[in-house]
């Protein structure tokens, strides 16, 4: 796993078939595909409109911390969100969802191209939210730079996460699928630098000052995936027909962040981790084929994925079957809110628990 600046990617699925039967024709009827609204700020405006902290039930949990006594700040508050990913496949027949390929090493591929902007609206209101809940549970934060001036730190929130235009990138290897993902934090919220082998082992000095000190510094993180790849092909392919594995379907989830917790406690070293993988039954987007590798335009930040997938494969001569996935923004932000309320109240439950 790695942070680096990189390609934009986004999600949603619709579109069913009606058929109607006379006693000697059978009339097959299309309903229209109904229209993708964008991703943009002001589509999202209604969901973010909605008042924070309203009750919504906790994600499961395992782990537990110790945080009695404890003055608590929160270092980072990180959201994951899907953006591309591929998984090597088999093509049973010559044929991998309705494509067609010759005999040889295949990759089913996917990607989505978000709003860095629009996500960044509904983190910071998912930021909000957790406050709100921690508030309503009684559990109080102290000013992380206070703390930090006055303690020290141990894990130094350095690095940026995504804006518009520097977008930073998690990729993430979990078997043999990766993952994408855009890093993003509240607006003007810095993170813990991360390299291959995760947050690392931070300052041992200020590690072991905490406890005598009665200080405890929170890494919170979570992931949306926006995907779902199947390698076992007992998901239905949400496009093209059926053949070969793995499968692809857009599907929403709050998930475990790659090599992080829901809360990492820093001098402990104790972790919460999600429990269950929560994921919401309503339509947000669909996906259609479309060439991973295709033309880019020059001025997007992201470009340099653009042929990620083939060098993660190893292989240049890999076959891809590759699919766009395109969002409904009202619908992706109601969903996205949900879910990262689940997680925030899990979040306070757990803090609450602790003290």
């Amino acid at each position: 796993m790695k942070l680096r600046a990189a390609s934009i990617l986004a999600p949603w699925c619709l579109g069913l078939l009606v058929a109607g039967a006379s006693a000697q024709t059978m009339i097959t009827q299309t309903t229209p595909t109904p229209v993708l609204r964008s991703m943009s700020a002001i589509n999202i405006l209604a969901a973010l409109d909605r008042p924070v902290g309203q009750p919504v039930r906790a994600a499961r949990t395992s782990g537990t911390l110790d945080l009695k006594g404890k003055q608590l700040y929160i270092a980072e508050y990180l959201l994951l969100w899907d953006l591309s990913g591929e998984l090597p496949a088999t093509a049973p027949g010559g044929v991998l969802l309705g494509t067609p390929l010759a005999p040889g090493p295949a990759l089913l591929a996917y990607r989505s191209r978000p709003d860095i902007g629009a996500l960044q609206a509904l983190t910071d209101r998912a930021w909000a939210d957790l406050q709100a809940r921690l508030a309503a549970t009684g559990v109080l934060l102290a000013d992380a730079k206070a703390v930090v001036a006055e303690h020290g730190a141990v894990y130094a929130t350095t690095d940026a996460a995504s804006m518009p235009a520097a977008p930073v990138v998690l990729e993430s290897k979990a078997g043999d699928t990766h993952r994408r993902y855009l890093v993003l934090a509240p607006t003007g919220m810095r993170i813990v630098s991360r390299n291959a082998a995760g947050i690392g082992p931070g300052n041992l000095a200020v590690r072991l000052a905490y406890p005598a000190r009665g200080v405890e510094g929170l890494s919170l993180a979570m992931a949306i995936n926006l995907s779902a790849l199947d390698a076992s092909g007992q998901r239905v392919p949400s496009f093209a027909s059926p053949g070969g594995l793995p499968t692809l379907s857009p599907l929403m989830e709050l998930a475990p962040a790659p090599s992080a917790a829901l809360v990492h406690a820093h001098a402990q070293q104790a972790l919460v981790n999600l429990g269950e993988a929560l994921v919401p039954a309503a339509e947000f987007g669909r996906l259609r084929p479309a060439p991973l590798d295709g033309p880019i335009p020059t001025n997007d930040p992201l470009s340099p994925l653009a042929s990620l997938g083939r060098r993660l494969a190893g292989d240049t001569t890999v076959q891809r079957v590759s699919a766009e996935l395109d969002v409904d923004g009202p619908t992706t932000a109601r969903l996205a809110l949900f879910v990262t309320s689940a997680a925030n109240q899990a979040i306070a439950d757990a803090l609450k628990a602790a003290q």
